[in-house]
């Protein structure tokens, strides 16, 4: 059981890689998630897929004069609505994930300026397992609720919804996308991280695999 303590970490033989402010997290989030790994090509192949199935969508539904140009428009604008309203439930699952690896506590926050939210588990030390589950059960969860009820029948202007829906929350998890390439880039060797809700900062730490 790692403690949350950086000198007892160091002690064991990790050594600090990042420490980030909760406040300026994006730069770092970037930078990993411009890297090509599995997770990033995985990230960009399914909003790609998702992007065309869209396009398809509407254009089929426009063409075929099942709705017209400002009808489909009028549902993607929904589409879009959408996620921002799956925000609270979003975080909460990322909560309710914390919760099921060890985490104690569990707390919220938001960036209003460059418009993200976080869900802090204070002082949970994270494991490469522990961390994955976290970040991937919000869109899995999310993306399987939206995208199972096009595959039965359902009328077009609800699919376009549904799948514009999935396509700009998928967008809106880049940010678990970026850390998680973080994880893969450094998948030779063993990555910890946690955070301080009282210093508004997130570390990382490495070491070599046994």
């Amino acid at each position: 059981m790692f403690k949350a303590d950086p000198g007892w970490i160091e002690q064991q033989g990790f050594k600090t890689d990042a420490i980030l402010n909760h406040q300026d997290i994006i730069p770092f989030v970037k930078s990993f998630l411009f890297r090509k790994n599995k997770i990033t090509v995985f990230y960009l192949v399914f909003n790609i897929l998702i992007c065309i199935w869209l396009i398809y969508s509407m254009f089929i539904s426009v063409y075929t004069n099942i709705l017209t140009l400002g009808e489909a428009f009028t549902w993607f604008s929904w589409g879009c609505l959408i996620p921002f309203l799956l925000v609270p439930i979003h975080e909460g699952l990322h909560g309710i994930a914390y919760k099921g690896c060890g985490a104690k506590t569990v707390s919220y926050d938001v960036n209003w300026k460059q418009f993200y939210f976080m869900a802090i588990a204070d002082k949970f030390v994270a494991t490469r397992k522990s961390f994955m589950i976290v970040a991937l059960t919000p869109f899995t969860i999310i993306t399987l609720a939206l995208l199972i009820p096009v595959l039965f029948p359902s009328t077009p202007s609800v699919d376009i919804m549904l799948i514009t829906a999935t396509f700009v929350h998928g967008s809106m998890c880049a940010g678990d996308f970026g850390l998680l390439s973080y994880f893969e880039t450094n998948r030779n060797k063993e990555v910890i991280t946690y955070d301080d809700r009282g210093e508004g900062l997130s570390y990382f730490f490495v070491r070599d695999k046994a």
